[in-house]
């Protein structure tokens, strides 16, 4: 463990985290590309049509820490406080670096008036149905949804039942969506119970409760009906990329036993530098890499480089541009925001431990 960093800290989670962003930008880069662009037969030497799944591990990996998150909360304005200051500050910064390069090469404006934008900075576009600021941006509604309703459930009505209860009630709001057409086809209600993605929280909930020995009678069947929901995966996607029933369902269970054996600190499982400093920077990544990422392709392309060159240089600046972000944004703000809202006797304590190296 490196110094300056909490010793808590699962290093194989942010191991999968960097190995789930590098998926979902290699398929970006790769066959997003190409078919957004229209681009075929560029020579490439590999593409990576099946790392759009790294979204689903992401949902997973959500699934497990928020438990730990949770645990450490005291109460539920806290954890706003925390959320927010986790995830928002960088949002705004990604954001408006992607419309600044939206405005200045008039790519994807079609939509885009001044409602969207301001709807894109709640992070709530896919629930309202308005176009993302950058098409990868669907996934912030799930997981802003998901943070509420977990924050809700844990502080309000946890002392009166497991969270295995609510969890299997979500999954058969989540079956019926699969189930009835009138719900599956209706945008918003879809979104808010999650039809397609709420079994791979759950499995991330329940793979902490087990992980920690704190299973009950119904951590199991809840389990096996969160996994069993992977019969029924998402529908195709924009490119066109669909795994069967079996292969899906295969392919969940593969992420959920990496998350089991990267969860166990002392097996040091995946404890691999290069992918824990992507995990530590693949929020910042994933906000920055499509649309910008796109644009430096397309721009290296039109000036002769030939597209492998392209698309690796393209990566190692968009990885220096997250690492940058990571330092001077997302991690100044969140201290800012966190101190800035704990009472004046508790934000000089933790001033001066921090000063003292107390506090990381």
């Amino acid at each position: 463990m490196t110094s300056g960093q909490p010793q808590n800290r699962l290093r194989g989670i942010d191991s999968l985290r960097g190995l789930a962003a590098l998926a979902v930008v290699l398929f970006h880069y790769t066959t997003g590309y190409e078919f957004m662009l229209g681009r075929s037969g560029s020579g490439l030497l590999f593409y990576l049509p099946t790392g759009c799944f790294g979204v689903q591990l992401f949902f997973l990996i959500s699934g497990f820490v928020i438990l730990r998150t949770l645990e450490r909360t005291s109460d539920l304005k806290t954890f706003a406080v925390a959320r927010f200051a986790r995830l928002y500050p960088p949002f705004f910064v990604c954001a408006t670096l992607t419309l600044i390069v939206i405005a200045l090469t008039h790519w994807h404006l079609a939509n885009l008036n001044a409602k969207a934008i301001a709807i894109n900075y709640t992070m709530l576009a896919q629930l309202i149905g308005v176009k993302e600021i950058d098409p990868s941006y669907w996934t912030l509604t799930y997981e802003v949804l998901f943070y509420a309703g977990a924050a809700l459930i844990w502080f309000r009505l946890r002392p009166k039942c497991r969270l295995e209860v609510p969890c299997l009630i979500w999954l058969g709001c989540s079956l019926a969506g699969h189930l009835v057409d009138d719900i599956s086809n209706h945008h918003r209600l879809s979104t808010l119970i999650n039809v397609d993605y709420a079994n791979l929280f759950v499995l991330g909930m329940m793979l902490y409760y087990l992980s920690q020995g704190r299973g009950s009678r119904l951590t199991i069947p809840t389990f096996g009906a969160a996994l069993l929901m992977a019969l029924f995966p998402p529908g195709v996607n924009a490119v066109g990329v669909v795994l069967s029933r079996i292969e899906y369902i295969s392919l969940i269970a593969s992420f959920w036993a990496l998350i089991w054996l990267a969860s166990n600190g002392e097996r040091r499982f995946l404890d691999f530098p290069p992918l824990v400093f992507l995990g530590e920077i693949s929020y910042s990544l994933y906000l920055v890499h499509q649309v910008i990422g796109f644009t430096i392709i397309h721009a290296l392309l039109r000036a002769g480089m030939e597209p492998n060159v392209a698309i690796f240089t393209t990566i190692a600046f968009i990885v220096a541009l997250a690492a940058c972000l990571r330092i001077f944004v997302e991690k100044p703000a969140e201290r800012w925001i966190k101190n800035s809202t704990k009472p004046p006797a508790r934000a000089a304590l933790a001033h001066r431990s921090a000063h003292a190296g107390e506090v990381c």
